[in-house]
């Protein structure tokens, strides 16, 4: 190789380099990741969750299994929401049901949506049908749609 061939080559190194360094944060991630945990708060009485294992979550007990006064679903850890990017201005969503593992009464229904705001901007916001007996954590927003610096815990009681 002669010394342009041996510069032009170092120089398309240097090239591929700097752009694979300029985009590597915003390829870091692919999904939108929440981790949370449905937290039984009643005194007496067990829960359990009634609805299917959503797609997209990951680590909860499956077929779903009773949770003791004071316990959280899952009982060690977090799950885990896990979705593709939306795109701006579009949403990513799972829904959850507890209820009384005894008789299913008290139910109470989880939204988690995740909204891309822009490509730099998200937005996590938890609903639940009913903010008395089960309320969740506020809205939170960040960069990247990684939602897993903190377990959100979901709260249920009778």
């Amino acid at each position: 190789m002669n010394r342009v061939q041996v510069l032009s080559a170092l120089a398309a190194l240097a090239v591929g380099g700097a752009l694979a360094a300029s985009t590597a944060p915003a390829a870091a991630y692919t999904n939108v990741d929440v981790s949370f945990a449905v937290k039984n708060n009643d005194g007496s009485a067990s829960m359990i969750r009634t609805s299917s294992l959503p797609s997209g979550v990951s680590g909860l007990p499956n077929p779903a299994k009773s949770v003791p006064p004071g316990g959280t679903d899952p009982s060690s850890g977090f799950a885990t929401f896990s979705a593709t990017y939306p795109g701006a201005g579009r949403s990513v969503s799972v829904s959850l049901t507890y209820a009384n593992a005894l008789d299913q009464s008290s139910a109470c229904t989880y939204i988690i949506k995740v909204t891309e705001n822009s490509t730099t901007s998200f937005t996590l916001h938890f609903d639940t049908s009913d903010s008395t007996r089960c309320p969740v954590p506020g809205d939170k927003s960040n960069s990247n749609g990684q939602f897993t610096d903190q377990t959100y815990l979901l709260n249920w009681q009778t």
